[in-house]
Order: structure tokens, then sequence, then C-alpha cells
């Protein structure tokens, strides 16, 4: 397992740990578990598990499983997407859009 603080960044082999703070970059391969704070950018392998917070960018390969955190009407909420399912793309960047929906982001 790997820890990294705000703004830094860390890259995992396949089944890696890894959580980082805000403003974090994290890479792992396949079948790594990525958790980072707000306005972070966490890249996962196939079958990986990213978690990010508000703000946060999230990529993972095929079946792999996008969870986003966000607070607001003072409780945390969660909205978790599925690759290959409902339209979620492999390798592809996806944020929350203002209505928490997963959106891909453009180059």
């Amino acid at each position: 397992m790997q820890f990294c603080g705000n703004g830094e960044m860390l890259v995992g082999d396949d089944f890696s740990s890894i959580t980082g703070g805000n403003f974090s970059t994290l890479i792992a391969g396949y079948g790594s578990a990525l958790t980072a704070g707000v306005c972070s950018k966490l890249t996962g392998g196939d079958y990986s598990t990213l978690r990010g917070n508000g703000g946060s960018t999230l990529m993972g390969g095929k079946g792999s499983t996008l969870t986003w955190n966000y607070w607001e009407d003072e409780r945390w909420h969660s909205v978790t997407a599925y690759v290959g399912e409902d339209g979620i793309k492999p390798d592809t960047p996806y944020k929350l859009d203002k209505n928490h929906k997963p959106t891909e982001v453009k180059p």
C-alpha cells in the first residue's frame, strides 16, 4: 500500500493499493484500488476500483468501477459508474458534471 500527501504523484504496479490527498495524481495497473481527495486525477488498469472526491477525474480500464463522492445538503453523496455499462468507455477520463452525472472529459 502506498500513500501520498496533497499534490503528489504515485505510480503503482498491477494489484496496487494507492491512497492520495487532494490534487494528487495516481496511476496503477491491472486490478488496483486507487483512492484520492478532491480535484485529483486517477488512472487505473483493467478491473480497477477508483474513488475520488468532488472535482476528481477518473479513468479506468475495462471492467473498472468509478466512484465519486461529493458533499451537498449537509451529507456525503456517491455516484458510481461501471466501465462497459451505460456508455462509460474504458481508458476514457470522466468527471461529474454540475448535475452529478459522469461526463467524458474532452482533451
